[in-house]
């Protein structure tokens, strides 16, 4: 885990340095933040609009008594785009705008179901089962009577 963090914090500014050197060699180092800033305000209007229609299904769901847990992956990889879409480059403005379509959420909520299910280990396979018996005990007194005026 600790060389994956090493290399998005090394790795992702450097390569997004080179993308950026590279588009504003072909078309300009204006054209360039240009563009940046026009696909990071496209990009944060969609979650915008994306984020209030779930937050929508969410109301509608938890109002029909429906689980919600789905709508909140789902807000919360837009949340991820949202941020994807702030940090000036093209390759983290990819990945944002990939977050922003839903099969490709759904596609990564599956992933990571599958990796998040429990898988049962090799143990000694023997059950032990305690055999023994429920007893209700019963209240059989009856309450006092009123006493009663004289």
């Amino acid at each position: 885990m600790g060389w994956i963090l090493l290399i998005l914090l090394i790795g992702l500014p450097v390569a997004e340095l080179t993308v950026l050197i590279d588009v504003g060699d072909e078309i300009g180092a204006l054209s360039t933040v240009g563009l940046c800033i026009l696909t990071a305000v496209v990009g944060l209007g969609l979650v915008r609009h994306q984020g209030i229609g779930l937050m929508l299904d969410m109301q509608r769901a938890a109002a029909d008594g429906q689980p919600v847990g789905a709508t909140l992956v789902h807000g919360a990889f837009l949340l991820v785009a949202g941020f994807c879409l702030m940090i000036p480059g093209f390759l983290t403005d990819g990945l944002g705008f990939l977050l922003l379509i839903p099969p490709v959420r759904s596609a990564l909520i599956k992933v990571g179901a599958a990796g998040l299910m429990v898988r049962p280990r090799g143990g000694s396979g023997r059950v032990i089962i305690i055999e023994g018996e429920v007893v209700s005990e019963k209240d059989d007194t009856t309450p006092p009577r009123p006493i009663d005026k004289l």
